[in-house]
């Protein structure tokens, strides 16, 4: 088996090189042929300089987009540059653990698609210990219950981001404004009656920096609406399907 790993930065500088060895470590303890692309969106602090000055392998690759920074285009530049069987994207600032690759590794024989759900029973999210919730918290939270009651309900996280993914499955570009994309890929997942399997983490906290979903209020409602516009699309084409 091998894997692309795909990174999407911003100003990452306090922990990138630390996650890059970590995800490192992990890939050469199973001996799996392996890559590690890095996106990063124009960062305007010292992540590129990090990762050029402390890591030294063939097996790390760094791309800078200098274009209108966005999530789903920085993953749709990884996948197009990656070259293993198997994807896999996750959160650049340990709020998703490596140590949690290992069971993508030893399950992705049997499963074309694996997703850490947050939502899951044996789940944790970092609020869980600190008691605060942020606006994106609430925002997910009530997307996810939405997405149980109209769409699919063996479905527990549409917007999870950490992911294990057959390459074969993403021949067309993700499409998406926010984390909708998700939700985009998993209907499509279950309209193909694809293997998926969700499986439960523990959410943790940012190591450094601030988050590149934090935003004001009117950021917030633009993304609440590409979210519900993403929900309604998906359930007309469901209801159109199951006709």
């Amino acid at each position: 088996m091998s894997y692309s790993l795909i990174l999407p930065t911003f100003n990452e500088e306090g922990h990138i090189v630390n996650l890059i060895k970590k995800i490192q470590k992990i890939f050469v303890k199973f001996k799996c042929k392996y890559e590690i692309i890095i996106i990063d969106d124009n960062s305007t602090d010292n992540t590129q300089k990090n990762i050029k000055k402390e890591i030294n392998s063939n097996h790390v690759k760094l791309f800078v987009r200098k274009k209108k920074r966005n999530l789903v285009n920085s993953i749709n530049e990884g996948i197009l540059r990656s070259s293993n069987s198997y994807i896999i994207w996750m959160d650049a600032d340990f709020q998703h653990p490596p140590i949690y690759i290992e069971k993508f590794i030893k399950l992705s024989k049997k499963n074309d698609a694996i997703i850490f759900s947050r939502f899951l029973s044996n789940s944790k999210r970092f609020y869980s210990n600190t008691k605060k919730k942020d606006t994106n918290i609430r925002l997910s939270n009530f997307l996810n219950k939405v997405g149980s009651i109209f769409l699919y309900k063996d479905i527990t996280d549409y917007t999870s981001g950490f992911i294990c993914i057959n390459k074969k499955l993403l021949k067309k570009k993700l499409i998406g404004h926010y984390g909708d994309y998700f939700m985009y890929l998993m209907y499509e997942l279950k309209k193909n009656k694809v293997r998926t399997l969700e499986l439960p983490f523990t959410e943790q906290i940012r190591k450094t920096g601030k988050s590149k979903t934090t935003a004001g209020y009117l950021a917030y409602a633009v993304k609440l609406y590409f979210y519900i516009l993403a929900f309604f699309i998906i359930f007309v084409k469901k209801n159109l399907n199951s006709e």
